[in-house]
């Protein structure tokens, strides 16, 4: 007992200790335990009694948590006919996604202003890999589009720092997904077996899917298999003159898992996943006459192929061994192999046929290997209830970005790999090898009405550059060398919260966030002598950080209402872009180094009024604002405010409907008055959806039937407003979706 107490009594210290000191560097994520507190039933429940894991890595309910959690269901998923990352986030208040509209599909999650890599991604505990973010703006795009949605279960969007319990990249936020489980399809005490069939259809961009799902039982062994095929074409914006990039794409995606329940205290989950899409496209918006470039493009034609695989095996032991209530382990591996093609016909300025055409492959691979060892202990420290999780990470990571072109003379047939100033095949960074390992511990302590969470989290990040043959001939005269790096981080957190009543509740949340410098930061190293220009490598970088500061108010009642309003003060600092930094003669240098601190605040809200138990009104409103703290200019990637009202009627069983109004306001927050300013709009959407007998399930919606030209404004960050190509970005008009499964 007293080496139990002294253990606990450690971690307690070690976690309130270090919300007082706040250092600096780098990351991995962990496993998530399925352990829930007994949680008074509610009469009716609401939007607060949704249970995420994500926020503490223990299953608590919204209301229980010190930080904005959102959750989407899969029945969320069918009911709104959501089929992709867009689709998901389309109702989240301070959430948002861009669209790379000429070739490349999505980027990643923008929460609160903070986008790209600063966001985490997970599926069941594993990170999805990454992408170059020094990629982003070009012609083949940045995308973290690599999960589908059919597979998922819940999706938790974690707003504001959350590195205290996931590391390295949680500046902005952490998004995890939670894939389906055999246990979802096969009730206790129920039938064996489950199988369903279901199809969709989006206007958004003319796509079918087809889902097949099977699920078994045989004792103490379950078993899923999913399997989706997807196929789809370009969006087509409303009103615009241009012509749309011709597209087609395919996607598959399959999740198999297999659940053996050796005993009542413990679950072995053995999962494999692969995703695989590809997509083809006439990049029309590239080709014209570029004198600056001193050549025509006559058309051009790109191929991008994103395979996504994963294996995981995770043990849960849910009894006490010792002074720890519970253990989770879990071991896996996932890979990211993506290949971008381009073909190009192409001639010089202002000729009359084309002379050559250039044939590009570009790679991106990244594999992560990684284990995650999570622990709980309930115990009684002075009196006070206390509820430690606390755990190790591992992660080691290999990244490689090769890229190969030909240009092929049409008169001669005669190949180089010499053009437009680069000798291929090369790599603008070496292949990269990572190790982050982390520790980290939190306690939630319970003090009648007041609820304590402090936590922290020490990491390791350690980057080992590569550089072989190719790496040097993109280099060229580039005199700086790339170096290994090796960074510390701690990162605490400390949360509040206070219930008033047993329906008013406050909380307020302090958390630190940190990324260390990317593989494609830290050595880009690439010599271009035709445009007279180089990127340096740096050593020198420092991790980005934020400080993150939340404090709100909900009220929840026993009639199913319930209502949230929070404010939040984020602080960014160190963050890393690429800037100009000399010049050798006619060349210009460049390189990536820590420019600017940013400040983003703003507040948010979100309610439902629960009118009768089948009749419910919800809205929200979110409203930010971000500067550079060094120049004034405002932070392009905020979002302007946003606000939602929905008519709910049903859901729970047989007949459902909903109408949703969304109204959105000008982005003025733009750094360059030259700049596209995306204007505000109204969308009006509604959906119907019907349960035959929990046999057989049908959803369909009308969107944006108000048919209104507007724009997304992270689809237009950086665009010109007298740019002659801005119909390309703009949304689609008047649009239909709908799904149907059938259930045996």
């Amino acid at each position: 007992m007293t080496t139990r107490f002294l253990v606990l009594s450690l971690l307690a210290t070690t976690a309130l200790g270090s919300t007082l000191a706040l250092p600096t560097m780098a990351q991995v994520p962990p496993a998530i335990t399925d352990t829930l507190l007994p949680v008074p039933p509610q009469p009716q429940p609401t939007q607060l009694d949704a249970v995420t894991t994500a926020a503490t890595r223990t299953k608590r309910p919204i209301d229980e948590v010190t930080s904005t959690v959102s959750i989407i269901t899969n029945e969320d998923i069918d009911r709104d006919n959501m089929q992709d990352m867009r689709d998901l986030v389309r109702n989240e208040p301070g959430v948002s996604v861009g669209t790379q509209n000429a070739r490349g599909g999505f980027t990643n999650f923008v929460i609160r202003g903070i986008g790209g890599n600063r966001v985490v991604v997970m599926s069941d505990g594993v990170r999805v890999p990454d992408y170059p973010g020094s990629n982003a703006g070009s012609p083949t795009g940045y995308t973290r589009d690599f999960v589908d949605l059919e597979s998922v279960k819940q999706v938790e969007i974690v707003r504001g720092p959350a590195s205290a319990l996931y590391g390295s990249d949680a500046l902005g936020g952490v998004v995890a997904y939670t894939t389906k489980d055999p246990i979802d399809f096969l009730v206790p005490g129920g039938k064996n077996y489950y199988a369903s069939i279901k199809g969709a259809y989006s206007g958004y961009d003319n796509s079918f899917a087809e889902t097949f799902t099977g699920a078994y039982r045989a004792g103490n062994v379950e078993v899923l298999g999913l399997y989706t095929r997807r196929d789809g074409g370009a969006m087509q914006p409303a009103f615009s003159d241009l012509a749309t990039n011709p597209t087609t794409w395919g996607e598959n995606n399959f999740l198999g898992k297999l659940v053996f329940r050796p005993t009542e205290n413990d679950t072995i989950r053995l999962v494999g996943e692969y995703y695989q899409n590809t997509q083809n496209t006439e990049v029309l918006s590239n080709v014209g006459n570029f004198p600056s470039l001193f050549a025509k493009v006559y058309d051009e034609w790109g191929r991008d192929t994103t395979q996504r695989s994963r294996i995981s095996a995770q043990w849960v032991h849910d009894a006490p061994v010792g002074f720890i209530d519970r253990i989770d382990f879990l071991a896996y591996f996932t890979q990211l192999i993506q290949q971008q093609d381009t073909m190009t016909l192409r001639g010089a300025a202002n000729s009359v046929i084309p002379s050559n055409y250039r044939f590009a492959s570009y790679w991106f691979t990244q594999n992560i290997y990684g284990s995650e060892l999570q622990l709980n202990t309930n115990a009684k420290i002075l009196n006070l209830s206390n509820y430690f999780t606390y755990g190790l990470s591992f992660m080691y990571t290999t990244t490689s970005r090769p890229r190969n072109r030909t240009q092929v003379s049409l008169s001669t047939g005669i190949g180089t790999q010499t053009s437009g100033g680069e000798t291929f095949p090369n790599k603008n960074f070496p292949d990269t090898n990572t190790v982050q390992v982390g520790a980290y511990v939190q306690d939630e302590i319970n003090a009648g009405r007041l609820t304590a969470t402090p936590a922290v989290r020490v990491d390791y990040y350690g980057l080992t550059p590569n550089p072989d043959a190719d790496f040097w001939r993109s280099s060229g005269a580039v005199e700086l060398l790339p170096t290994a790096s090796n960074y510390w981080s701690a990162s605490p957190k400390l949360g509040l919260l206070y219930r008033f009543t047993d329906d008013y509740s406050g909380f307020f949340q302090y958390a630190r966030g940190f990324r260390a410098p990317p593989y494609d930061n830290a050595n880009f190293a690439f010599n271009n002598v035709a445009s007279f220009y180089q990127i340096l490598p740096n050593a020198n970088l420092k991790p980005e950080t934020s400080d993150g500061f939340e404090i709100g108010v909900r009220g929840k009642y026993k009639e199913g209402s319930s209502w949230q309003l929070a404010a939040f003060y984020n602080l960014y600092n160190n963050f890393i872009d690429v800037v100009q930094v000399g010049t050798i003669g006619p060349v210009i240098q460049y390189q990536y180094i820590n420019l600017s601190n940013v400040t983003i605040w703003g507040f948010e809200a979100r309610g439902e009024l629960r009118i009768r138990p089948e009749w419910a009104v919800l809205g929200y409103f979110a409203y930010a604002h971000g500067y550079d703290t060094q120049t004034g200019l405002p932070v392009d990637s905020v979002d302007p405010w946003k606000a939602s009202a929905r008519l709910r009627y049903g859901y729970q069983q047989g007949f459902g409907a909903q109408i949703i109004g969304t109204l959105v306001g000008t982005h003025d927050q733009v750094s360059n008055p030259t700049y596209f300013q995306a204007p505000g709009y109204f969308t009006l959407d509604a959906t119907v959806g019907y349960n035959f007998n929990d046999r057989v399930k049908i959803n369909a919606g009308a969107y944006n039937i108000t048919n209104t030209k507007y724009w997304n404004s992270q689809d237009v960050i950086g665009v010109a407003s007298t740019s002659n190509q801005l119909d390309r970005y703009a949304q689609p008009g008047r649009y239909f979706g709908a799904n149907l499964t059938m259930k045996w």
